[in-house]
């Protein structure tokens, strides 16, 4: 028996909240419109359709629930999956529902909303220098093309088996292809043909590609899991370095267990989710384990503000948090947040 990294999880409906966490009672307070934001998007119950968007505010610590469904007037979807910005608008890929919805994150209006392929699955969306989105398939094996102006799909590229991460590097699109566990491979697209140029061996189950800096990204591999009575048959965790400008493998580095999330900070250092949160060093190959020890699902590390932000799913049936804590591992405090919080967005 083959066992699987869950990635919708079972939760159960979260009531719904229009205002501050500190509500009272009394009308929901407005949102502001040009504060600095901490998006956060909560995954919700597999098929229950109750996913949301929570909003921080990181200069005054309020809280909002049900951002998007408060102003589009109708529910987020079902399941949640990733948030990316682009031309001042926060683009959600609502995996189960098969669509990305799109919101002003100035005015925090529902601008559109797109209807992906039949059984796409989507998973990620990134936008190319010519302003096209590329939206990940999984269960079509596929990257869709999106002309963002009309809201249509233009294209659908062929690539690995179950695609999930993708980042952009010298007109090449990079795409981790998961498999599931059963798939070791990055197709590497020319955005110019919208082709597959390059298909790269790395390790198991890749499933994030994180950008480093213009010659290089970043694959995190959460390593196959394989028979579900052995344990001691999974293959371990593992980062691997491409650089972009050979679209090659240079480096590579094991970190063991099952990992899951990248983000980076300034000073060199990445930082991934095996339980607790692992910090790399990546000069110096060091990894260190349970940095922040605890158990979480969501990461998100704000450079400007020197935190990181990593969300508790509690059981996956009440509403969960968001931690945040100094580069430093000093916890600072906690966020109220919706049911199965996930991916998280610093506003620009």
């Amino acid at each position: 028996m083959k066992r699987l990294i869950p990635f919708l999880l079972f939760t159960a409906l979260l009531p719904l909240m229009s205002a501050c966490s500190d509500d009272d009672g009394s009308s929901p307070v407005p949102v502001p419109e040009t504060a600095r934001a901490l998006y956060i998007l909560n995954e919700g119950t597999f098929q229950r359709a109750n996913a949301s968007l929570s909003m921080y505010l990181t200069d005054s610590s309020q809280v909002f629930h049900d951002v998007f469904s408060s102003a589009a007037g109708r529910p987020l979807g079902d399941v949640g999956n990733s948030l990316t910005a682009h031309d001042g608008k926060l683009w959600i890929v609502v995996n189960n529902s098969h669509r990305i919805e799109v919101m002003d994150m100035t005015t925090r209006e529902a601008v559109t909303s797109i209807a992906c392929p039949d059984g796409a699955s989507p998973r990620h969306i990134v936008f190319g220098p010519d302003g096209n989105g590329y939206v990940s398939n999984l269960y079509r094996n596929s990257v869709s093309v999106l002309d963002p102006a009309t809201g249509s799909f233009t294209a659908e590229i062929p690539v690995g088996s179950n695609p999930d991460g993708m980042a952009i590097s010298r007109g090449h699109l990079y795409v981790a292809n998961s498999g599931f566990g059963a798939d070791n491979t990055v197709s590497v697209i020319d955005l110019a043909t919208n082709t597959v140029v390059h298909t790269l061996a790395v390790g198991d189950y890749p499933a994030t590609i994180l950008p480093m800096n213009d010659d290089a990204v970043a694959v995190l591999c959460t390593g196959a899991y394989n028979d579900f009575n052995d344990p001691m048959d999974d293959t371990p965790g593992r980062l691997f370095i491409l650089d972009t400008q050979q679209r090659a493998v240079v480096d590579s580095l094991e970190i063991g267990g099952h990992p899951s999330r990248l983000a980076r900070d300034n000073s060199g250092h990445l930082y991934t989710l095996n339980g607790g949160v692992t910090r790399i060093h990546l000069a110096s190959k060091t990894v260190t384990a349970d940095f922040i020890p605890g158990f979480f699902y969501g990461l998100c590390v704000d450079t400007e503000d020197q935190r990181i932000y990593v969300s508790n799913p509690v059981d996956y049936v009440q509403a969960g948090t968001v931690e945040y804590y100094s580069l430093a591992g000093s916890k600072f405090g906690s966020i109220d947040a919706g049911v199965v919080p996930g991916a998280m967005l610093l506003q620009p």
